[in-house]
């Protein structure tokens, strides 16, 4: 759910091809199933973390021939079943679509020579914006909703990583069109507490907070576990109250009412003055999933209180919490500070009380005003028993610290960056002499590449302008090239007939963002072949771009400049 990476659930794996060019069986079909549902969008392909760029189902790039991938978002049904690059594959067939799952099937080649995957098949898997979600708010039918979505129809659910949606959707469960439940919990629209739900959706929306990652459903897994662990990345809890599902979560409290004493009632009441030493925590380290960092779960800073650590006799008591569907340093950090806020609270409070408090429900907020249990607190209902023989409703609290919200929400993150490995291909550019030393760029000083200002009908566009040309008189094609600055993948701009004083314009950059460019030279005659990629300058937009005529433009994404 949300945007994140799956490495992906194996269906079917096999070898074939009989003996090509000395190779028994060289071709190997791989199924991988990404997600139980229809997915928004299939954004990158990775293979030992790095994206791999295809044209149409074929690698290009360092696995050009070598790699193949046909892939599915899950329609509902697929018109077709996915394909392998070499004939048939055994045990597949046009029977296997797939229908409502996300998926790829990828083709790889091997040969002798072992130029690909000599060390074995690196990791792969793919990041995608992957579940659908309803949004009562968008249903027409629903009270105060408006919009095509409807709670028995998953072909009208839209992509959304919002916490709250996710974990509803999840509560209702996936279904096959036939009605068979794929996964998810299952619960039906009248078992639904929608007012907690509704409110805690608008929390998470507010706050920013999204869900991205994996849970695994199926057989042996707790389905109520998944749904606490998606409702853990909004600060949330599920729970039943009055026979439905409801949801506990972090936001501003009112009191809805006010317990004194003379709402007690037969029993002992019970209140704590705080919670043990040995319970309380003032330090907590967020772990996070973190994508610079390859997709693993990651330490963001520790979240700490000097005055907690005072009143702990100046002793550090550090828990590390892991918010496995978290994706954002930020985010993380925040829980971690309601984690470690809601530690301090007081629990426990047990307050036998009159019919009066009957109808009050768990997740609702009472002040407790107490005088002789010194209790005087804003409390949340956090469990609660009911006895119809005497009519006494027995309410147990935890108090609710409302100046705790801005502390938490001003909350940043940050996590070190994880050393990789040289991106492939890359080294495929570097220029070696026989003795196997690295040689100067021969192409140095033919090319320049600058920031520029390009006027079209009188609008202008940010740009980065190649100049220059080949001093070799055997070259007949130039290729222009450029990557986000040490990015794995490079991408094509133009390829045009070599001449004297060229210059091509690169647009649709980012602003703030640093490239590297690059060129290739194919010469003259048939079969000449492209040769390595020389990179010629490294270039960053600045603030202000000016052209020619002396017009400026400010570096930003939507920015135009009308030339009167």
């Amino acid at each position: 759910m949300g945007r994140s990476f799956f490495a992906g659930s194996q269906l079917h794996d096999v070898g074939y091809g009989g003996k090509v060019n000395g190779v028994k069986n060289p071709y190997r079909a791989l199924v991988l199933l990404w997600s139980a549902t229809t997915a928004q969008e299939l954004e990158s392909f990775l293979l030992d973390w790095q994206p791999v760029s295809f044209a149409g189902t074929a690698a290009i790039g360092y696995y050009a021939s070598f790699l193949y991938l046909s892939k599915q978002v899950g329609q509902r049904p697929e018109p077709a079943a996915l394909t392998g690059q070499w004939g048939g594959v055994p045990g597949w067939s046009a029977a296997h679509k797939l229908s409502g799952y996300a998926a790829g099937l990828v083709s790889m080649r091997f040969d002798k020579k072992g130029k690909r995957w000599a060390s074995g098949v690196p990791p792969m898997g793919m990041v995608g914006k992957w579940a659908k979600v309803y949004d009562p708010r968008k249903d027409g039918t629903f009270p105060g909703g408006s919009g095509a979505h409807r709670w028995g129809d998953e072909d009208t659910f839209e992509y959304d990583d919002d916490v709250g949606l996710n974990a509803l959707t999840y509560a209702r469960g996936r279904f096959a069109r036939n009605g068979k439940q794929v996964v998810g919990c299952g619960f039906p629209q009248d078992a639904i507490d929608w007012p907690s739900w509704l409110a805690w959706i608008n929390v998470c929306q507010a706050n920013g907070w999204k869900v991205g990652g994996t849970v695994l459903d199926g057989p042996g897994m707790s389905r109520w576990d998944n749904l606490k662990r998606i409702c853990q990345a909004g600060a949330a809890v599920p729970c039943f109250s009055g026979g439905k599902l409801a949801v506990r979560f972090q936001a501003p409290k009112v009191a809805l009412d006010t317990i004194t004493s003379a709402d007690l009632a037969d029993g002992e009441p019970i209140a704590p003055a705080m919670r043990t030493y040995r319970d309380r925590i003032n330090t907590i380290v967020p772990k996070y999933r973190s994508e610079q960092n390859k997709w693993e779960l990651v330490q963001s800073k520790a979240i700490t209180d000097e005055g907690y650590i005072a009143i702990d006799q100046g002793e550090p008591k550090e828990e590390e919490v892991t918010y496995e569907l978290v994706t954002d340093k930020d985010q993380a950090a925040q829980l971690g500070a309601y984690e470690l806020v809601g530690r301090r609270e007081i629990s426990g409070i047990t307050l036998p009380c009159k019919p009066r408090l009957w109808e009050y429900k768990l997740g609702e907020v009472l002040q407790a005003v107490i005088p002789e249990l010194a209790l005087n607190h804003l409390c949340t209902i956090v469990a609660l028993s009911k006895d119809v023989g005497t009519g006494i409703v027995t309410l147990t609290l935890e108090t609710e610290t409302n100046a705790k919200h801005p502390f938490a929400l001003g909350q940043t993150g940050t996590a070190p960056p994880a050393p990789t490995l040289t991106p492939h291909g890359d080294n495929d550019d570097v220029i070696w002499n026989n003795d196997g030393n690295e040689v100067d760029n021969p192409i140095a000083g033919e090319w320049n590449a600058t920031t520029s200002v390009q006027d079209i009908s009188g609008s202008l566009r940010q740009v980065v302008r190649v100049e220059g040309e080949p001093t070799d008189p055997n070259v007949a094609v130039v290729t222009f090239e450029y990557r986000q600055a040490g990015a794995g993948a490079w991408t094509i701009a133009a390829t045009l007939p070599a001449g004297e004083d060229m210059r091509y314009d690169i647009g649709g950059l980012d602003p703030n963002v640093t490239y590297d460019v690059a060129v290739r030279y194919r010469g003259s005659g048939s079969g000449a072949e492209d040769t390595p990629r020389f990179v010629i300058d490294v270039v960053t937009f600045p603030t202000v771009l000016t052209n020619e005529a002396g017009a400026t433009l400010l570096a930003d994404d939507d920015a135009v400049l009308e030339i009167d």
